[in-house]
């Protein structure tokens, strides 16, 4: 059956050639055709910043064009392609949002020749968490494809993974499981029941089950996607590694730890076996471990793995990176559940310094630290800057909740409740019982609010 080869998941990119919206007219002068493909020659190698500057240069060129000649729009998707690259999605938008509004008018807005740009749009919303946009757009899409292929097309199983994940993030779960079981319904009629494919068909339906707590429906799901893998690649393929981890995950949640250790392990083992013992995609499965055995407690099986994870990470992607500064919270974390607390302090120190500016919990994390250890004189500091910076950002928060308007305003997260009153507690212990007054001032509304939450919550 013949496919659609444009249908790619969402982090695909591809430099769309000029060929495929029409034929191209002869050059008219300038340089737009050598800056233009002084732009494709460059994104090929991976050369972003040069292919944006070639394709800018190219579409101020490009003026000397119709507005609808087709390298006018071949210009302001490639460059659009460009800061998708460079996740400059804000930036990739208005250009792909031109380019279709000429295609519209060239062809009309049904076209199913449409479907490749409605569907770039979508992606670029989707990264920007614009997903009402995101959502609307893939449904057009979906739209043209039915209407030119049929409903049992087997590229749709693409568009309708596309509309699943925008629904997802909107809490339409009900309306995304419908579109993973369409998609799987469409992939066995074409393919049949055990396509390598599947599986991650499979695996997606499964993981909205177990967003949904769903685990009872989410097992035999992961499981028949890791059956169908084992058949197509064997035992210890690496595409075994995201069913077996996710299936350990619903184990876990469940606390059936029996049962998602084993899984984790393998699902380790082949990560080694396949990346090396040093790749960063092995600190995944350490992490993972290390989660499984600090769920149960198990604080002394769970500092290596956290260890190991944290030295290929640092090794790897360098001490700066975020993935590093979370490596280092949780390891701090572990050994201060350990009581080594003379050893999580530089961690918790280590991860304040690298990310100032994104570690509001880093803060209250090393405050606690040396609250547990009675020094309260340097907790102190580390509170209020904690504070500072929380009230920066989400200024309205400083303002005193009355009685009449509990309940009328969005909830506070609960850290923020929790540190207005840990450092209540330190001040107290400093002596300074004025400005403890104020923080607990501030922090009972909160609490009243968040336990009247919690009580609706449990009633539904």
């Amino acid at each position: 059956m013949k496919t659609l080869r444009w249908l790619l998941p969402i982090a695909a990119i591809i430099l769309v050639p000029a060929a495929v919206v029409a034929q191209q007219p002869a050059p008219v002068g300038g340089n737009f055709d050598q800056e233009y493909e002084s732009g494709k020659t460059a994104f090929a190698a991976g050369d972003y910043r040069e292919a944006e500057k070639q394709f800018k240069t190219a579409l101020a060129s490009s003026r000397q064009f119709a507005s609808n000649d087709p390298r006018v729009v071949n210009t302001l998707r490639d460059l659009a392609q460009v800061y998708r690259a460079e996740s400059k999605y804000a930036e990739a938008e208005p250009l792909m949002e031109r380019a279709l509004l000429l295609r519209e008018r060239s062809v009309g807005k049904f076209h199913p020749d449409l479907a490749k740009d409605i569907d770039e749009l979508g992606r670029i919303c989707f990264a920007q968490m614009k997903f009402v946009s995101s959502e609307a757009y893939f449904k057009r899409e979906l739209g043209l494809v039915e209407k030119k292929y049929g409903p049992e097309y087997l590229d749709l199983v693409a568009v309708l993974t596309s509309v699943a994940q925008a629904e997802q993030a909107l809490n339409k779960n009900a309306d995304a499981e419908a579109m993973l079981k369409r998609a799987i319904s469409i992939r066995e009629k074409n393919q049949g029941p055990e396509h390598p494919d599947l599986a991650g068909d499979l695996t997606r339906l499964a993981q909205l089950y177990v967003a949904e707590a769903k685990y009872a429906e989410a097992e035999p799901v992961f499981q028949r996607a890791i059956t169908i893998q084992e058949a197509q690649s064997g035992p210890n393929s690496p595409n075994l590694v995201t069913p077996l981890d996710n299936l350990a995950t619903c184990y876990k949640e469940q606390d059936k730890f029996d049962k998602a250790e084993p899984l984790y392990l393998r699902a380790m083992s082949i990560r080694e076996a396949v990346y090396g013992p040093s790749n960063p995609d092995l600190a995944q499965s350490l992490d993972n471990l290390a989660a499984l055995y600090v769920k149960q407690k198990r604080y002394n099986d769970a500092a290596p793995y956290y260890e190991r994870a944290l030295q290929i990470r640092t090794t790897a992607l360098g001490p700066e990176n975020q993935l590093v500064t979370n490596g280092l919270d949780r390891l701090a974390g572990v050994y201060t559940a350990q009581e080594k607390l003379v050893e999580a302090e530089p961690l918790y120190r280590q991860s304040y310094t690298t990310h100032e500016k994104e570690t509001l919990a880093s803060l209250r994390n090393l405050a606690t630290l040396y609250v547990a250890r009675q020094k309260y004189a340097e907790a102190d500091p580390l509170y209020k800057l904690a504070l500072a910076i929380y009230d920066k950002d989400a200024p309205a928060a400083k303002k005193k909740i009355s009685k009449k308007d509990v309940g009328k305003v969005e909830p506070p997260p609960p850290y923020l409740v929790e540190t207005l009153e840990e450092y209540a507690v330190v001040l107290r212990k400093l002596k300074r019982k004025g400005e403890a007054s104020k923080l607990e001032s501030r922090a009972k509304p909160l609490r009243q609010l968040l336990a009247q939450l919690n009580t609706q919550t449990q009633a539904q």
